[in-house]
């Protein structure tokens, strides 16, 4: 199987695809927030990680804040760094 690149990540099938995941998957794998609006490939897309892989994926928040902790979660994250995903809600600390 030929790994996917970047330019798949605008693709309508992606698209749908990210939208079906997000609809049935809302709770942010770094916050434990509800509202996540992104997807976060755990396994980053640049270090070889096949973009449709859905078992890479994980909601998180981006590009609106978390509205109860009011962080950009994916973007704090960083794009190389591989984080847990978390199970519960936790309190963030600036």
């Amino acid at each position: 199987m030929t790994v996917a690149g970047r330019r798949d990540l605008t693709s309508y099938g992606y698209r749908k695809s990210r939208a079906a995941f997000l609809a049935a998957n809302d709770i942010c794998h770094l916050c434990g927030h509800p509202a996540a609006d992104v997807i976060d490939h755990v396994r980053p897309v640049a270090a070889g990680a096949d973009p449709r892989d859905q078992d890479n994926w994980a909601p998180a928040h981006g590009i609106n804040r978390c509205p109860t902790c009011g962080r950009n979660c994916n973007g704090a994250k960083g794009a190389n760094a591989q984080t847990p995903r978390l199970n519960t809600s936790r309190d963030w600390y600036a």
